[in-house]
């Protein structure tokens, strides 16, 4: 794809299966404000969809936010959530909530999410932090110290800011979405981004869409999410 206009496309680094992680920063020397992390599980495609087409609409010129549209090339590839160590990054980040072994989510297309239907086996990794991709996220955030990150997924239909998050943003979000805001997802989630940043005081936004065609998707969040990018 053509480098959108005013964005400048820089590698940050390889995936566990050797693929880029490209980044895409607003062009010259401006000083980063906000980051927007999506496709870091894999079966969340309507998330990188989201983030390209941000970087369609907004013009690298008018913006000091960065955009990450896939922090997991290799599960997105392969549809599935992990990277291809098997490891689901969003449980890989050193906060003080990650624990070593498996953790079971929903797999992909599950409509009724029950407990007993959370049958998709992950790894959190070898150690905290121990994915390149992981690695690659956390050095991004040090470099650029953001001072808001916005965390697309799916499919839970919620906002989740941690403490330090702006409150008139996530309000922005709240209502030109229609999504509700939540103290958090409804479960636990050990060696998340969300809680590396919450134990920090970083603020960042979980922003959970639903599934649904792209249509609708671009329909109900194109433009919150775009906005955040301009204000």
């Amino acid at each position: 794809m053509e480098i959108p206009a005013g964005w400048d496309e820089e590698e940050i680094g390889r995936s566990r299966g050797g693929l880029p992680l490209t980044l895409y920063r607003p062009a010259g020397t401006r000083q980063i404000e906000g980051l927007l992390i999506a496709g870091i599980h894999g079966e969340e495609p309507e998330t990188l969809w989201l983030a390209r087409r941000v970087l369609e609409r907004v013009s690298g010129h008018d913006t000091a936010w960065a955009v990450l549209p896939c922090a997991n090339p290799d599960g997105m590839l392969a549809g599935v959530r992990q990277n291809a160590a098997g490891v689901d990054l969003n449980r890989n980040f050193p906060s003080a909530s990650w624990a070593a072994g498996e953790t079971f989510t929903y797999p992909p297309g599950t409509q009724v999410r029950r407990r007993e239907h959370r049958t998709n086996r992950s790894s959190t990794g070898d150690a905290p932090g121990s994915e390149p991709e992981t690695q690659a996220v956390l050095a991004l955030i040090e470099e650029t110290a953001p001072a808001l990150i916005l965390d697309l997924h799916a499919p839970l239909e919620l906002i989740a800011p941690t403490p330090a998050a702006d409150p008139d943003a996530v309000r922005r979000l709240a209502a030109a979405s229609g999504l509700p805001v939540h103290a958090d997802i409804g479960s636990p989630t050990p060696g998340a981004l969300r809680d590396w940043c919450a134990e920090r005081g970083v603020g960042a936004i979980t922003y959970e869409v639903e599934h649904a065609p792209l249509p609708a998707l671009a329909a109900r969040h194109l433009d919150g999410i775009a906005g955040m990018l301009t204000t």
